[in-house]
């Protein structure tokens, strides 16, 4: 029954995507962070749902008299850069038929970014992306949240089956990055309902975090609420409301949370930790030893690749990179690397630059909060990240192709210029021409 129900919304959408290609992008999204077919248990569990919308989308967007250029910006020179390095990385792994698939499904998210920084063009197309966006890991943040919340928090939260978000830490991260999100939407929404649902929202996403157990997500948390703090008005007021939650939650949760995160304080003596700086000197092996393109996507995860590049305390069999930083490096190289982080800056960049240009506009008002929540998101992710191989979650690109199409909004929106600016060697020449004109309407 859910496959049909699911099936049918798709095929309802068809007309409206050959007609609007970014309702096309909206669904694109939608599939891509929510995962929809995970949630069915029929025909379309396994079915390749993303890549049908997104050949739709582009068809849809061929024939439409949308922009057929990419916006040129270093954002955006950075990722087509990353992409066919990460290309060339792949050609030359030491496992291609391992590597490809994750290349197929990165070179797919970064169709989705481009697509998303040519089409979200306007004010309102932005606030569509992050509405779908809330709303696509909102689902799992009310639902694993009252799953919290009926159960005292005994059970492990985990996230959708074969997806990005399937491991409780990435999960965990995934809400953190968008908990800014929700806050900007309770804060420019006009509609009570819509704000009421989103400060219901961050409470069960909240449960959720606490409910995966996750430690890196606890410091990520810290992170971003610190982020938050500095970059909003109302830093005591969040502070004194982090508090009283933390009390709150210390008598609801069991006793088996707070001794977990308790090894945080612990951390080099945990096997967890100690597995994961195994991981990441596999990953920095393999990129001294191939500094150029590394070992393709995911080499460390091959028990082959573990011991051809083993040393004193590196991994002895595969295993994932558990860091963006060292998952990149290990895949793509130095090169990649830089490429990569050059990408991340060049978003922050964006963000910086639109905080300069909205300031005293208060038109401009809605697009200086989006970017301080983004920078808070971009923070969580880099400090959660550390930890965690969530390089290529396609819910961060998502975010960082929103700072570009937000930077390109509001240079868009730049007020105009009331006085026309004359070259140097024709100033005057003007000047005698209005002169002789000035005298010519003052004569009797």
């Amino acid at each position: 029954m859910r496959d049909l129900i699911l099936l049918a919304a798709l095929i309802g959408i068809i007309p409206m995507i050959l007609r609007a290609p970014v309702v096309g992008l909206l669904a694109w999204l939608w599939i891509a962070l929510m995962n929809p077919q995970r949630e069915v248990y029929g025909f379309l569990m396994g079915f390749p749902l993303n890549f049908q919308v997104a050949a739709l989308t582009g068809l849809a967007w061929m024939i439409s008299k949308e922009r057929k250029l990419v916006p040129l910006n270093p954002f955006t020179v950075f990722v087509v850069l990353f992409m066919l390095w990460a290309s060339l990385a792949t050609y030359l792994a030491l496992d291609r038929a391992f590597s490809m698939p994750i290349w197929d499904r990165t070179i797919k998210t970064i169709a989705l970014v481009l697509a998303i920084v040519m089409l979200a063009n306007s004010k309102a197309r932005i606030q569509a992306v992050i509405w779908i966006y809330v709303a696509s890991l909102g689902y799992y943040a009310v639902k694993d949240g009252g799953h919290v919340l009926l159960t005292g928090g005994g059970q492990r939260v985990y996230g959708p089956e074969n997806s990005m978000i399937a491991d409780n830490n990435s999960l965990a991260l995934a809400l953190i990055v968008m908990l800014p999100l929700l806050n900007y939407l309770q804060a420019t929404s006009r509609v009570p309902l819509a704000r009421l649902a989103c400060l219901a929202t961050v409470g069960f996403a909240v449960l959720t975090i606490i409910g995966t157990y996750s430690r890196g997500a606890l410091v990520a948390l810290v992170a971003a609420g610190a982020t938050y703090a500095l970059r909003t008005r109302a830093a005591l007021k969040f502070l004194a409301a982090g508090l009283v939650m933390a009390v709150a939650l210390s008598s609801f949760l069991p006793a088996s949370w707070s001794e977990r995160m308790s090894t945080i304080q612990a951390y080099d003596e945990d096997v967890s930790f100690s597995g994961r700086v195994a991981a990441w000197t596999t990953s920095l092996n393999i990129a001294t030893a191939r500094p150029l393109t590394g070992g393709g996507f995911s080499a460390v995860e091959r028990d082959p690749v573990a011991r051809q590049f083993q040393s004193p305390g590196s991994l002895s069999a595969g295993r994932a990179a558990h860091s963006i930083y060292f998952q990149v490096l290990g895949d793509t190289g130095f090169v990649g690397l830089a490429l990569y982080l050059l990408m991340v800056a060049a978003a922050g960049l964006n963000t910086f630059l639109v905080l300069a240009a909205t300031r005293g506009r208060p038109e401009l008002d809605w697009a200086n909060l989006l970017a301080r929540m983004l920078q808070v998101s971009l923070v969580a992710m880099l400090v959660g990240g550390a930890a965690l191989s969530m390089a290529y979650y396609d819910g961060f690109l998502v975010l960082l192709a929103v700072t570009a199409s937000l930077r390109q909004v509001v240079r868009g929106s730049a007020p105009q210029v009331a006085a026309t600016v004359i070259a140097p060697w024709k100033r005057s020449t003007a000047t005698l021409a209005a002169g002789a004109s000035h005298s010519a309407e003052i004569k009797p």
